[in-house]
């Protein structure tokens, strides 16, 4: 049996390109779709599998996305949040305090006192809120890490990696920070005043100093974010096949990229596209 073209392109002819009706031409699309597996006599349950596999394509590339998109904001945030307390970044918390500081010591009059004294205690409400923020974001990192550890080896390593970061529990202790049975990163913010008030350049460089609490975990982040390949981060092979058969991150990016430019050309490409697939399947 001879089968006609499914359309021709004089039928788009009341499409117009300048009003983008991607709706009119998906419709167009999907109801020729329907007369062809009509006229082919296609019962629903043989394309089935396919439906079923091309789902099942898209639930993993979504899920993969999502995941990328947490695991760089994650640790993007921890990086930020590290910054604010390492003694080398500029504007840091810790400088900030210490210019209060010094502002109080070389006030003269009673109004000058009064007034460098509420910008000290102002600082260091701002290195206290720093310092919480940093334990929320790094716990927040590892959390992470952990529920997606199974995901791929170097997730599991990463986890590791930031983990060590930290220092001994009894060199955070000296500072008011801790870690808890979980393995989370605990502040007690009236140790940590008080350590501030006695000492603040101790403070500084346990926590923000070259080898300190912030700067390791910062630079573990940036490591992280800079060096490791997306294929690795979510379980692909070199060879550029994950884990669950459907090929690489990359591979992925590319197919979409791929369409999106094929379908760009119009509603006429598009539902061809649609009509070209069904017979292949047809004919499989």
């Amino acid at each position: 049996m001879a089968i006609s073209a499914v359309s021709s392109y004089s039928s788009y002819s009341s499409y117009n390109p300048l009003k983008n009706d991607y709706q009119s031409w998906v419709d167009s699309a999907t109801a020729q779709t329907e007369e062809l597996e009509s006229r082919l006599n296609i019962k629903s349950s043989e394309s089935t599998s396919s439906s079923s596999t091309s789902s099942t394509k898209k639930t993993s590339a979504s899920s993969t996305s999502t995941f990328l998109v947490n695991y760089k904001q994650k640790l993007t945030e921890l990086e930020n949040a590290s910054e604010k307390l390492q003694a080398g970044s500029r504007d840091n918390v810790f400088s900030k305090y210490e210019k209060a500081l010094a502002a109080l010591d070389n006030a003269k009059t009673d109004d000058e006192k009064k007034t460098a004294q509420a910008a000290v205690d102002k600082a260091k409400e701002n290195v206290i809120s720093a310092v919480k923020d940093f334990a929320d974001k790094y716990n927040s990192a590892v959390s992470f890490l952990e529920s997606n550890s199974n995901r791929s080896r170097a997730v599991a390593t990463q986890l590791s990696s930031l983990k060590r970061s930290l220092k001994t529990e009894d060199a955070l202790k000296t500072v008011g920070l801790g870690i808890d049975k979980s393995g989370k990163l605990t502040v007690d913010e009236d140790k940590l005043a008080e350590e501030l008030e006695a000492n603040s350049g101790f403070v500084k460089n346990v926590i923000g100093g070259q080898f300190g609490v912030a700067q390791n975990a910062g630079t573990k982040a940036t490591a992280i974010l800079d060096n490791t390949p997306v294929d690795s981060i979510v379980g692909n092979s070199a060879s550029g096949t994950g884990s669950d058969g459907n090929g690489s991150v990359s591979d992925y990016y590319s197919s979409f990229t791929n369409f999106a430019n094929f379908a760009r050309g119009g509603a006429y490409n598009l539902s061809n596209y649609y009509a070209v697939g069904l017979l292949m399947n047809t004919l499989a």
